[in-house]
Protein backbone atom coordinates (compact mmCIF):
# COMPACT_ATOMS: atom_id res chain seq x y z
CA UNK A 1 0.00 0.00 0.00
CA UNK A 2 1.68 3.27 -0.86
CA UNK A 3 1.64 6.33 2.02
CA UNK A 4 -0.19 9.50 0.91
CA UNK A 5 1.12 12.51 2.28
CA UNK A 6 -0.86 15.87 2.93
CA UNK A 7 -2.00 18.29 5.37
CA UNK A 8 -5.33 18.39 7.14
CA UNK A 9 -7.86 19.51 9.66
CA UNK A 10 -9.79 17.58 12.18
CA UNK A 11 -13.16 17.17 12.01
CA UNK A 12 -14.88 14.66 13.84
CA UNK A 13 -13.06 12.27 16.38
CA UNK A 14 -14.46 8.78 17.96
CA UNK A 15 -12.60 7.02 20.80
CA UNK A 16 -12.10 3.37 19.18
CA UNK A 17 -10.64 1.98 22.06
CA UNK A 18 -8.41 2.84 24.42
CA UNK A 19 -5.55 3.62 22.57
CA UNK A 20 -7.13 4.25 19.00
CA UNK A 21 -9.45 6.72 17.32
CA UNK A 22 -11.02 7.32 14.40
CA UNK A 23 -11.38 10.46 12.45
CA UNK A 24 -13.19 12.51 10.11
CA UNK A 25 -10.10 14.73 8.68
CA UNK A 26 -10.77 17.60 5.57
CA UNK A 27 -7.43 17.09 3.56
CA UNK A 28 -6.33 19.81 1.33
CA UNK A 29 -5.54 17.84 -2.10
CA UNK A 30 -7.41 13.97 -1.13
CA UNK A 31 -10.88 15.16 0.49
CA UNK A 32 -12.59 14.12 3.37
CA UNK A 33 -10.84 10.88 4.70
CA UNK A 34 -11.92 8.86 6.97
CA UNK A 35 -9.20 6.71 9.29
CA UNK A 36 -8.11 5.21 12.19
CA UNK A 37 -5.37 5.85 14.18
CA UNK A 38 -4.40 3.26 16.16
CA UNK A 39 -2.03 3.24 19.22
CA UNK A 40 -2.55 7.30 19.32
CA UNK A 41 -3.40 7.62 22.66
CA UNK A 42 -1.39 4.93 23.88
CA UNK A 43 1.13 6.64 26.63
CA UNK A 44 5.04 5.69 26.96
CA UNK A 45 7.65 5.69 29.73
CA UNK A 46 8.50 9.70 28.59
CA UNK A 47 5.03 10.33 26.54
CA UNK A 48 1.79 10.55 27.96
CA UNK A 49 -0.66 10.31 25.17
CA UNK A 50 -3.96 12.11 24.64
CA UNK A 51 -4.64 11.21 21.03
CA UNK A 52 -5.34 13.93 18.56
CA UNK A 53 -7.98 16.65 18.99
CA UNK A 54 -11.09 18.39 17.36
CA UNK A 55 -9.72 21.03 15.05
CA UNK A 56 -6.35 20.18 14.91
CA UNK A 57 -4.04 21.60 11.67
CA UNK A 58 -1.55 18.88 11.12
CA UNK A 59 0.64 17.28 8.34
CA UNK A 60 -0.34 13.33 8.06
CA UNK A 61 0.58 10.07 6.14
CA UNK A 62 -2.09 7.85 5.86
CA UNK A 63 -2.79 4.41 3.70
CA UNK A 64 -5.59 2.97 2.31
CA UNK A 65 -6.13 -0.52 0.27
CA UNK A 66 -6.46 -0.46 -3.26
CA UNK A 67 -10.01 -1.12 -4.20
CA UNK A 68 -11.90 -0.68 -0.49
CA UNK A 69 -12.10 3.19 -0.84
CA UNK A 70 -15.05 2.70 1.47
CA UNK A 71 -13.47 1.51 4.26
CA UNK A 72 -11.16 3.21 6.68
CA UNK A 73 -7.68 4.06 5.78
CA UNK A 74 -4.86 3.74 8.79
CA UNK A 75 -3.27 6.92 9.82
CA UNK A 76 0.50 6.06 9.80
CA UNK A 77 1.97 9.58 11.26
CA UNK A 78 0.41 13.21 12.36
CA UNK A 79 2.49 16.32 13.25
CA UNK A 80 0.55 18.76 14.81
CA UNK A 81 1.29 21.98 13.04
CA UNK A 82 -1.72 24.24 15.33
CA UNK A 83 -4.42 23.65 17.86
CA UNK A 84 -5.62 26.74 17.32
CA UNK A 85 -5.23 27.66 21.17
CA UNK A 86 -7.43 30.98 21.28
CA UNK A 87 -10.63 29.11 20.13
CA UNK A 88 -10.65 27.56 23.60
CA UNK A 89 -10.61 30.46 25.37
CA UNK A 90 -14.40 31.44 24.24
CA UNK A 91 -17.15 29.33 23.99
CA UNK A 92 -19.02 31.08 21.25
CA UNK A 93 -16.09 30.91 18.90
CA UNK A 94 -15.03 27.39 20.31
CA UNK A 95 -18.60 26.52 18.82
CA UNK A 96 -18.15 28.96 15.72
CA UNK A 97 -15.55 26.36 14.68
CA UNK A 98 -16.91 22.93 15.44
CA UNK A 99 -20.10 24.29 13.96
CA UNK A 100 -17.88 24.79 10.59
CA UNK A 101 -16.24 21.60 10.99
CA UNK A 102 -19.19 19.67 11.61
CA UNK A 103 -21.16 20.88 8.51
CA UNK A 104 -17.78 20.51 6.24
CA UNK A 105 -17.92 16.59 7.76
CA UNK A 106 -21.49 16.52 6.29
CA UNK A 107 -21.55 18.46 2.83
CA UNK A 108 -17.75 17.36 1.45
CA UNK A 109 -17.36 13.61 0.18
CA UNK A 110 -14.44 10.98 0.66
CA UNK A 111 -12.01 11.98 -1.85
CA UNK A 112 -13.29 14.74 -3.39
CA UNK A 113 -10.67 17.60 -2.58
CA UNK A 114 -11.76 21.17 -2.60
CA UNK A 115 -8.62 23.19 -1.71
CA UNK A 116 -10.30 26.67 -1.70
CA UNK A 117 -12.66 25.25 1.07
CA UNK A 118 -9.72 23.84 2.96
CA UNK A 119 -7.97 27.10 2.84
CA UNK A 120 -11.10 28.84 3.85
CA UNK A 121 -11.89 26.69 6.93
CA UNK A 122 -8.41 27.35 8.18
CA UNK A 123 -8.63 31.05 7.58
CA UNK A 124 -11.68 30.71 9.84
CA UNK A 125 -10.54 29.83 12.37
CA UNK A 126 -7.34 32.03 12.33
CA UNK A 127 -9.45 34.91 11.88
CA UNK A 128 -11.94 33.48 14.94
CA UNK A 129 -8.90 35.27 17.01
CA UNK A 130 -9.74 38.50 16.59
CA UNK A 131 -13.51 39.03 14.57
CA UNK A 132 -16.80 38.88 14.99
CA UNK A 133 -17.25 34.93 14.78
CA UNK A 134 -20.26 34.91 13.45
CA UNK A 135 -19.91 37.40 10.86
CA UNK A 136 -16.51 34.97 9.93
CA UNK A 137 -18.30 32.09 10.22
CA UNK A 138 -21.57 33.64 7.75
CA UNK A 139 -18.60 34.68 5.29
CA UNK A 140 -17.42 30.85 5.77
CA UNK A 141 -20.78 28.98 5.05
CA UNK A 142 -21.28 31.05 2.32
CA UNK A 143 -18.08 30.37 0.38
CA UNK A 144 -18.34 26.65 1.34
CA UNK A 145 -22.00 26.71 -0.13
CA UNK A 146 -20.43 28.28 -3.43
CA UNK A 147 -17.60 25.72 -3.44
CA UNK A 148 -19.45 22.52 -3.36
CA UNK A 149 -22.93 24.48 -5.70
CA UNK A 150 -25.52 24.75 -2.86
CA UNK A 151 -25.10 28.06 -2.82
CA UNK A 152 -28.77 29.82 -2.89
CA UNK A 153 -29.66 32.62 -5.26
CA UNK A 154 -30.03 35.51 -3.24
CA UNK A 155 -30.20 38.72 -5.04
CA UNK A 156 -33.25 37.68 -7.55
CA UNK A 157 -36.39 36.12 -6.66
CA UNK A 158 -36.08 32.31 -8.06
CA UNK A 159 -39.63 32.45 -9.27
CA UNK A 160 -39.93 35.66 -11.68
CA UNK A 161 -36.21 36.72 -10.99
CA UNK A 162 -36.65 40.61 -10.62
CA UNK A 163 -34.16 42.09 -8.43
CA UNK A 164 -34.97 41.59 -4.32
CA UNK A 165 -32.77 44.56 -3.32
CA UNK A 166 -35.16 47.05 -2.42
CA UNK A 167 -38.09 44.72 -1.57
CA UNK A 168 -39.49 45.44 1.90
CA UNK A 169 -40.55 42.04 2.73
CA UNK A 170 -39.10 38.75 1.61
CA UNK A 171 -38.57 35.16 2.03
CA UNK A 172 -36.76 32.45 1.55
CA UNK A 173 -36.90 28.37 -0.01
CA UNK A 174 -34.47 26.42 0.43
CA UNK A 175 -36.58 23.87 -2.25
CA UNK A 176 -36.15 26.46 -4.65
CA UNK A 177 -33.50 27.56 -4.61
CA UNK A 178 -33.23 31.26 -2.91
CA UNK A 179 -35.05 34.36 -2.10
CA UNK A 180 -38.80 34.80 -3.16
CA UNK A 181 -40.07 37.91 -3.25
CA UNK A 182 -43.87 38.78 -2.18
CA UNK A 183 -45.61 38.06 -5.14
CA UNK A 184 -44.27 34.41 -5.21
CA UNK A 185 -44.37 33.41 -2.02
CA UNK A 186 -47.70 31.95 -2.00
CA UNK A 187 -46.05 29.36 -4.92
CA UNK A 188 -43.32 28.08 -1.86
CA UNK A 189 -44.58 25.42 0.34
CA UNK A 190 -41.48 25.51 2.71
CA UNK A 191 -40.06 28.94 3.46
CA UNK A 192 -39.12 31.33 5.69
CA UNK A 193 -39.35 35.07 6.01
CA UNK A 194 -35.91 36.74 6.08
CA UNK A 195 -34.95 40.71 6.80
CA UNK A 196 -34.02 42.13 3.25
CA UNK A 197 -30.97 43.76 5.13
CA UNK A 198 -29.32 40.63 4.60
CA UNK A 199 -28.61 41.00 1.60
CA UNK A 200 -26.13 43.19 2.05
CA UNK A 201 -24.02 41.52 4.11
CA UNK A 202 -24.56 38.39 1.63
CA UNK A 203 -23.35 40.47 -1.48
CA UNK A 204 -20.20 41.54 0.30
CA UNK A 205 -19.56 38.01 1.11
CA UNK A 206 -20.06 37.31 -2.29
CA UNK A 207 -17.34 40.17 -3.51
CA UNK A 208 -19.98 42.60 -4.65
CA UNK A 209 -21.63 45.41 -3.30
CA UNK A 210 -25.63 46.29 -3.47
CA UNK A 211 -26.47 49.94 -4.43
CA UNK A 212 -28.72 49.90 -1.15
CA UNK A 213 -26.57 48.11 1.39
CA UNK A 214 -23.79 50.36 3.55
CA UNK A 215 -19.85 48.58 3.52
CA UNK A 216 -19.86 47.05 7.10
CA UNK A 217 -16.62 45.92 9.36
CA UNK A 218 -17.30 42.38 10.16
CA UNK A 219 -15.55 42.85 13.83
CA UNK A 220 -18.81 45.18 14.50
CA UNK A 221 -21.46 43.34 11.87
CA UNK A 222 -25.26 43.69 13.72
CA UNK A 223 -26.61 42.24 10.63
CA UNK A 224 -24.37 38.88 11.51
CA UNK A 225 -26.75 36.74 13.42
CA UNK A 226 -29.54 37.25 10.92
CA UNK A 227 -27.02 35.73 8.16
CA UNK A 228 -26.33 32.73 10.09
CA UNK A 229 -29.88 32.31 11.20
CA UNK A 230 -31.18 32.17 7.47
CA UNK A 231 -27.55 30.16 6.68
CA UNK A 232 -27.92 27.75 9.16
CA UNK A 233 -32.23 26.93 7.84
CA UNK A 234 -30.55 26.39 4.84
CA UNK A 235 -28.11 23.89 5.79
CA UNK A 236 -30.97 22.58 8.00
CA UNK A 237 -33.20 21.88 5.07
CA UNK A 238 -30.20 20.52 3.05
CA UNK A 239 -28.85 18.09 5.25
CA UNK A 240 -32.32 17.34 6.28
CA UNK A 241 -31.86 17.70 10.15
CA UNK A 242 -30.83 20.17 12.39
CA UNK A 243 -26.79 20.61 12.96
CA UNK A 244 -25.60 19.74 16.23
CA UNK A 245 -23.88 22.69 17.23
CA UNK A 246 -26.75 24.70 16.26
CA UNK A 247 -28.15 24.52 19.77
CA UNK A 248 -25.16 25.35 21.54
CA UNK A 249 -24.18 28.40 19.01
CA UNK A 250 -27.06 30.03 19.66
CA UNK A 251 -27.65 29.53 23.28
CA UNK A 252 -24.33 30.62 23.95
CA UNK A 253 -25.18 33.93 21.76
CA UNK A 254 -27.48 34.45 23.49
CA UNK A 255 -26.82 34.66 27.11
CA UNK A 256 -23.28 36.19 25.96
CA UNK A 257 -20.74 33.92 26.90
CA UNK A 258 -18.80 35.48 24.03
CA UNK A 259 -15.54 37.47 24.33
CA UNK A 260 -17.40 40.18 22.23
CA UNK A 261 -20.22 40.07 24.17
CA UNK A 262 -19.00 40.49 27.56
CA UNK A 263 -17.75 43.53 26.14
CA UNK A 264 -20.62 44.98 25.03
Amino acid sequence: MASVKDVAIVLRRLDYSETSQVLAMLTREHGQQRLIAKGIKRSTKTRTAVGIDLLELGNLVYTRRPGREDTLGTLIEWRQRENFAHLRRDLVRLYAAQYAAEVSSHLTEIHDPHPALFDALERLFVRLATDDAVAELGAFLWRMLKEIGLQPQLFHCVNCKRSVEREPELFFSTRLGGAVCRDCETAAVEKRRIDPAILGRLAEYAGHRLDSAPAFDRRTDKHARAVFDVLDYHLTETIGRRLRLTGPLCDALSIGLGRDMKKS
